[in-house]
């Protein structure tokens, strides 16, 4: 399991905490998977996509266990709304995911 990436480049390095750093805005997943597609070789680069995956179906579960939670309770009732809130949450963290994946994995490229 990767915990950090390491990416070195000409003028020095840049260490990134794997689950803090994912799922991150679009902004900061530009400039981070531009250094990455730069210079992290092709081994390093697939296996921080495969544990970007792993983080990605872990917000896709958790997602699905939300809604069946709140499609649960009756309607209009504030613990379902709290459940609503946390599927909400999980939902954009998992988009977000899947747009940094689709980044590092070269689907977007940006110049």
């Amino acid at each position: 399991m990767m915990e950090r990436l390491r990416i070195e480049y000409g003028t020095g390095y840049m260490e990134l905490n794997i689950e803090a750093f994912f799922p991150c805005k679009m902004p900061a997943a530009r400039k981070a998977a531009r250094l990455i597609n730069s210079y992290c070789s092709d081994e390093t680069r697939a296996e921080l996509l495969s544990e970007l995956w792993e983080l990605a179906d872990g917000y896709a579960a958790l997602c699905k266990m939300y809604k069946e939670i709140e499609e649960a309770l009756p309607a209009d009732t504030p613990e379902r709304r709290r459940w609503r809130a946390q599927f909400n949450k999980t939902e954009t963290l998992r988009r977000r995911m899947a747009g940094n994946i689709r980044l590092i994995s070269g689907g977007i490229k940006d110049d």
